[in-house]
This record gives structure tokens, sequence and C-alpha cells, in this order.
């Protein structure tokens, strides 16, 4: 009996373990996406020929906000940031859209 409260105490510490590890790297990746994308402020100001000279990098980083929103762990724990993001990159499909044309 004793030998089982002890593995039970050791699963429930590495579980909450990697709770907590999830929990702060995918706040961390929320942030570097946030922090790589241009404000809708900025957005507006450049140029087409800025936009289109950062456009693979606001591509991959919209990229990555979606697969974050995939991720039911994600949804749960940040997902007000992360809904916050992926207004963010549809704003900035949009303006790649519009500037690109039909």
């Amino acid at each position: 009996m004793k030998r089982a409260g002890i593995i039970l105490a050791l699963l429930i510490i590495a579980v909450g373990a990697w709770v907590d590890w999830t929990y702060h790297s995918i706040r961390t990746e929320i942030s570097e996406i946030g922090a790589g994308l241009p404000s809708e402020e900025q957005l507006n100001a450049m140029s087409p020929d800025q936009l289109a000279g950062i456009k693979s990098n606001l591509v991959t980083s919209c990229g990555r906000a979606d697969e974050l929103k995939s991720n039911l762990i994600a949804r749960y724990f940040r997902g007000d940031a992360l809904k916050t993001l992926s207004d963010r990159c549809d704003l900035i499909k949009a303006r790649l859209g519009s500037v690109e044309g039909p």
C-alpha cells in the first residue's frame, strides 16, 4: 500500500510538472509570435513593398499561431491571448491579400 502511494504521488508530480511546462512554453511561444507581428497601426503605415519584404516572416508567424489554435491545452490556458493573436493574423492576411490582388 505504501509503495502504491509513492508511485501515485510521483505520477501526480510528473503530471503537474508537465502541465506547468506546457503552460509556460505556450505562453512564451504566444509572446514570441506576438512580438514578431506588426500592430494594426504599423501594418497600415507599411508600404506594399515593405509588406512584400516581410511576407514570408508574417506567413510563418501566422502559421505558428494557427498551429497553436489547434492545440487544446493552448486554447484552454491562453485562449484570450490566442484569440487576439489570431485576429491580428487575420488582419495581416487580409492586408497581404489586398496588396497582392486577386
